[in-house]
């Protein structure tokens, strides 16, 4: 391309002008290719800059959550902290009690102790009827709650206690059996009367009171000791048309009224028309007779009534 041209000067002009042009080709290949570098470069950095922002984020959020966490542990420690001192206060409190409750049932068994012991002297010294009766309140009170001790008790006496367990197995809860076992006192033993009469006295029924009415059925006793053995259970007032008579104790359980012991209380007391006529408004009120001896005992009545009047006109 240079071969026709002698001239020297636009051949080098030529060249610096080539070689101008490579060095700009040259400078802007290296210009762009530091322009692609810094963009790159910038690229990748604002790649690492958003990680870097995404893990603060994400190093704020831990922060944030375990500094919640911690809270949440020191008012839990807290609260721990309380129920602790109030357990070791509560603690101390069940101690003193235990302590308390301990020597008070030292002293219980001391006293129960000291207390058996005067039982027993008190029961051993006792007269035969009255040390029956103690055994039978006894046998009620400490049969169910306390065994051990009413055997002690029992063999301090010296009484048969499985006798009297088997006694009271035998009559249980009903009255009628037993107080009918008073009709005929000899056939029993004092000690078996006195369970039965203790077990009667548990169900509001004073078997003496019921002894008192059939003595004076069978004139054994008069009317003033009837009424002072059997108040307050049963009450006499004398009014113009006769005695008033209230008893608490079930019909039932008086004793009846026979034939014969009307013909011989008519017998026996028809000199004393008072005496006669009391006698049979008692059995007529508390005796409960059947229909044909009913009939009798009215008959008597007002027949005992005419002749009570006659003898004060």
């Amino acid at each position: 391309m240079l071969a026709p041209t002698n001239d020297q000067k636009f051949k080098a002009n030529l060249i610096r002008t080539i070689l101008d042009y490579e060095v700009r080709q040259q400078e802007r290949a290296e210009s762009n290719k530091a322009a692609r570098r810094k963009r790159a470069e910038n690229t990748e950095l604002a790649e690492l800059r958003s990680k870097v922002a995404e893990l603060s984020a994400q190093v704020d959020s831990v922060k944030n959550s375990r500094a919640e966490e911690i809270s949440k542990l020191r008012a839990c420690l807290e609260e721990t902290d309380q129920i602790v001192g109030e357990l070791r206060s509560d603690l101390g409190s069940v101690k003193r009690e235990a302590d308390t409750a301990r020597r008070d049932i030292n002293r219980m068994q001391e006293s129960l102790k000291l207390t058996n012991g005067i039982i027993e002297q008190l029961a051993t010294a006792l007269p035969a009827e009255k040390r029956n009766a103690f055994a039978a309140q006894l046998f009620q009170k400490f049969k169910s709650d306390q065994p051990e001790l009413l055997a002690q008790l029992f063999k301090s006496m010296k009484l048969d206690l499985k006798r009297w367990h088997s006694w009271d197995r035998e009559y249980g809860d009903n009255p009628q059996s037993m107080v009918r076992e008073f009709e005929c006192p000899a056939k029993h033993g004092p000690e078996k009367l006195s369970l039965l009469r203790s077990k009667l006295l548990a169900l509001g029924i004073e078997v003496d009171a019921i002894d008192a009415v059939r003595d004076y059925r069978d004139l054994k006793i008069g009317f003033a000791e009837l009424e002072k053995r059997t108040q307050p259970h049963i009450t006499f007032k004398r009014q113009i048309v006769g005695l008033s008579i209230k008893s608490s104790i079930p019909s039932n359980l008086l004793p009846p009224l026979s034939g014969e012991a009307l013909r011989i209380a008519s017998e026996e007391l028809k000199s004393h028309p008072q005496q006669k006529l009391d006698w049979l408004q008692v059995a007529e009120k508390l005796l409960q007779p059947d229909y044909g001896i009913g009939v009798l005992l009215l008959m008597e009545i007002a027949a005992t009534k005419r002749a009570a009047e006659n003898s004060y006109s």
